[in-house]
């Protein structure tokens, strides 16, 4: 034991040897380091005399730790000469601080400084960088080189190894190529500063991963192409507070921010965006600077609250003072938005699109259009609908671009129309059956009919629509055939499950459309809306105002699967619940977009995802104003909204799938579907899911909302002013009634061309009861007491669809007329407007003149409660 002890002494005195020569080589080490400086310097710092780097105060800048150097400022101290080779040993160094000097030649390596935070060069006179720039720096925190005259390089892939990264800025400093992808691996990145070089191309997307990012500044490309391409990424850095993109060559339009962005300084001046300002931006509380002059921004004019704007030069905005646009204008701005604003539309400024120099593309007679020619415009996007709001337009011709996408119903609907070329697009889908007489329809070159085997494109060199090719149509029936049997196969099953999870309640059988109501249910019509804090909002209502849910039992399961996230959903569930929004999952299309059929945790969904041509400018800030409302509403025949996603421009919604089927398969498709035909009480009981526009206050008169519903149900006004009411919400609700007593579509080409508007012929047969009785769905058994229920809810419809909106009714009380078909309301003496006449009394006026007749109107501020006694104001 004790020679052990003997021998232990020794080995510890060794090593502490060791440990000391050790440290003493690495101190003479950065000490010799520093000499070497000091001699490759032309004029070192005056006080760098001696050898004892770290024993003394001489070396003036020198900072150490232990004999280690771990600091170097030599800031504007007018130096000049070169680095050594060597400084890359000071393994120790924690900053590095030579910014406002002379000092020339290569940067040398720094690739062993694994402890460097802070690297500062700005403003010296370094011509290259060393072929391992930035590796090895895994502690870098900031690093700065502006305004440096170096040699053409472009930001290395080893930059993704400084993972500690915060401030990273290179103005000025030659930096080349496309714009650097790889700065996205650097999720700490606060600050980003490339301004004043020769970057080139648009903003990989990739970039929105950078979460942290505050600052972002690429201003002044020096390179002839200089930055380019949309900036739609920009509204996806949720901490963005500075960008300045101005002086480069971005083009489109300013995409829509998050209602919570905290953008400060937003500067894109002296560039080529186009399209209209969006109010998600002008909205942002925090804005103190904004600079938009010179590109080529249309429609109103913005007015922003921020302390420093610059937005009125060199911009195409239609007054030159805030305030709404020309209806015109208005019109085909939408249209342009379906192209993207695309910078060839760009002359399209202004409020005056048919003045004395008209806007390329159109011709006009008069104030009207009546000829758009767009072809060989490089357009990209989708054909709005908005093409449908010209009514006096005869031709248009879109052929030779990149358009994708379907073509859009509404273009059926234009009367005037006699020649569409679509010719050698992108399109897809089916070619929509026109009716116009002599129309020439050209659809040549495009891809319809690829997702579904149907040919469908046709030369369309004839007056009416291209024919479909038998063999395709032959398919197509035997998919179709095949879908309906597995639809029935799906409902039986889903009707075995139903009864199995019902518990000892056999009297309320499972139909597609239910008309049983719970126990103690009257036969009218109750919508509950849920508050925020999960109460109804009229708890001292008359009449009860039970949730009802419109799916099966299983529903509460589903709705279970979102506890998980919340309301909303990540954009990677919702692409895996679609399989990437494959187009197998299809379940249909319509004017607001796309439903997906999905599978989330093994419950089926229902998904749309809203087209961006159609949504428009519309902000997130709205978005979410819609969702709330749409949240609340929960009702046995409204399908309810589990969920939501807001990914950049994408807005997806989340409803339950309805597995049995649609109310137009059960009205309008019974021969397709194999619905049995719904009774009259069953209608009776049904409320419409359309719109929804607003679950609002009487009081809201306006909102300045864009509606993407389908041609057939928007009100008159909404085609020219753009703005929607409550009462175009009315006049859709009439439409849904109109359908109800008729089985018929609101539009349907498949009838003779004076037949296919329903709420035309409607109200036309209105006129004769007899003529009328014909005109009701014949699938039908009406009582004497059922058809006298039918007049009154057709006098209802036919009021709802009034041309003007103060003659129509408010959404209450056509839910208490429909709910009793006793309500004290009464319609104004209007008469149809197929003859142009107008009521004698207003609506208001007749109200006033019965509420001094001791009647009492029911009013309400939503669906939730009935009162009796509240008196109409």
């Amino acid at each position: 034991m004790g020679r052990e002890s003997f021998l232990l002494v020794p080995l510890l005195i060794l090593l502490a040897v060791a440990a000391a020569a050790a440290a003493a080589t690495a101190n003479t080490a950065d000490a010799g380091v520093i000499l070497e400086l000091a001699k490759s310097l032309t004029n070192p710092p005056p006080s760098w005399t001696g050898t004892d780097v770290c024993g003394g105060a001489t070396f003036q800048g020198i900072t150490c730790d232990g004999g280690r150097v771990t600091g170097i400022n030599l800031a504007k101290q007018h130096l000049s000469g070169t680095l050594p080779p060597s400084l890359s040993d000071l393994t120790a160094l924690q900053w590095l601080q030579l910014q406002g000097n002379a000092l020339e030649g290569d940067l040398p390596s720094l690739a062993r400084m694994g402890s460097l935070e802070t690297l500062a060069l700005d403003g010296n006179a370094f011509t290259a960088l060393p072929p391992d720039f930035l590796e090895g720096l895994p502690s870098l925190q900031s690093l700065s080189m502006d305004d440096l005259p170096l040699k053409s390089w472009s930001i290395p892939d080893a930059v993704v190894g400084c993972t500690a990264l915060l401030n990273f800025s290179a103005s000025n400093a030659s930096v080349s190529g496309s714009f650097p992808a790889v700065l996205a691996n650097l999720t700490s990145l606060r600050m980003l500063r490339l301004s004043y070089n020769y970057l080139t191309g648009g903003l990989p997307a990739v970039l929105e991963g950078l979460d942290s990012l505050e600052s972002l500044q690429l201003n002044n490309q020096n390179s002839d192409d200089k930055l380019s391409g949309r900036i739609d990424i920009v509204a996806k850095l949720p901490s963005l507070k500075t960008l300045w993109l101005h002086s480069n060559k971005f083009t489109g339009p300013i995409p829509d921010f998050s209602p919570d962005s905290q953008l400060v300084d937003f500067n894109v001046r002296d560039n080529s965006l186009t399209g209209v300002v969006p109010p998600s931006l002008i909205g942002i509380a925090s804005l103190q600077d904004v600079k938009l002059s010179n590109n080529h921004f249309q429609g109103p004019m913005p007015k922003f609250t921020a302390n420093n704007t610059d937005i009125d030069s060199g911009n195409g905005f239609c007054l030159k003072e805030p305030g709404p646009c020309n209806p015109l204008v208005t019109i085909l701005l939408e249209v342009a938005s379906g192209f993207g604003y695309p910078l060839e539309l760009a002359k399209w400024a202004g409020n005056d699109p048919c003045g004395s120099g008209p806007w390329p593309g159109l011709t006009c007679i008069k104030m009207d259009v009546t000829q758009i020619n767009l072809a060989r415009k490089n357009l990209s996007g989708l054909i709005s609908p908005a093409f449908a709001n010209l009514t006096r337009l005869q031709r248009l011709d879109l052929s030779n671009n990149q358009l994708t996408g379907a073509i859009p119903d509404a273009l059926t609907t234009l009367a005037n129309l006699n020649y569409l070329d679509l010719s050698n697009n992108r399109l897809t889908g089916q070619v929509p059956e026109f009716k116009q007489p002599n129309i020439k329809l050209m659809t040549a070159g495009n891809r319809f009919g690829e997702s579904d085997g149907d040919n469908g494109g046709g030369d369309g060199s004839n007056g009416g629509s291209s024919p479909s090719n038998p063999t395709g149509s032959r398919k197509s029936n035997a998919g179709m055939i095949i879908g309906i049997l597995l639809a029935v196969i799906l409902l039986v099953v889903c009707v075995v499950l139903f009864l199995h999870h019902r518990r000892k309640k056999n009297v309320d059988k499972f139909t597609p459309v239910s008309t049983k109501s719970p126990s103690g249910e009257s036969e009218m019509m109750k919508i509950h809306v849920v508050g925020t804090n999960g109460n109804s909002n009229g708890s001292d209502s008359v009449i009860a105002t039970e949730l009802y849910s419109y799916a099966s039992a299983d529903s509460t399961t589903t709705a279970d699967i979102f506890e998980s996230h919340g309301m909303q959903l990540p954009m990677s569930v919702v692409l895996k619940a679609t399989n990437n929004f494959d187009e197998d999952y299809i379940l249909g299309r319509g004017g607001f977009g796309v439903v997906f059929k999905g599978t989330l945790d093994g419950k089926l969904v229902a998904v749309k995802r809203c087209d961006s041509g159609t949504m428009g400018t519309k902000g997130l800030q709205e978005f979410m104003a819609e969702i709330d409302v749409l949240r609340k509403v929960r009702h046995r025949h409204l399908v309810a909204l589990l969920g939501y996603c807001t990914h950049g421009n994408e807005r997806l919604l989340v409803y339950e799938y309805m597995s049995g089927g649609t109310l137009r398969e059960h009205l309008c498709d019974l021969q397709k579907s194999g619905y049995t035909p719904l009774t009259w009480t069953q209608r009776m009981t049904i409320v419409s899911d359309f719109g929804l526009v607003k679950l609002a206050k009487d009081t809201d008169k306006s909102m300045m909302t864009r509606v993407a519903g389908t041609f057939g149900y928007l009100a008159p006004e909404y085609a020219t002013t753009g703005k929607v009411t409550t009462k175009v919400d009315v006049y859709a609700y009439g439409v849904i009634l109109m359908e109800m007593i008729t089985g018929r579509k609101v539009l349907d080409d498949s009838l003779p061309e004076d037949e296919t508007h329903l709420v035309t012929i409607f109200r036309r047969n209105m006129i004769d009861k007899e003529k009328f009785k014909k005109f009701v769905d014949p699938t039908l058994e009406l009582s004497a007491e059922s058809w006298n229920s039918l007049l009154e809810v057709a006098d209802l419809a036919r009021h709802c669809t009034a041309r003007e909106p103060y003659q129509r009714p408010d959404m209450c009380h056509c839910v208490n007329r429909l709910s009793s078909l006793v309500d004290q309301w009464k319609p104004t003496n209007i008469d149809d407007d197929d003859e142009g006449g107008t009521s004698e009394m207003g609506l208001h006026q007749q109200l006033e003149r019965w509420r001094c007749d001791d009647f009492t109107i029911s009013d309400s501020d939503s669906f939730s409660t009935y009162s009796l006694s509240r008196k109409y104001h």
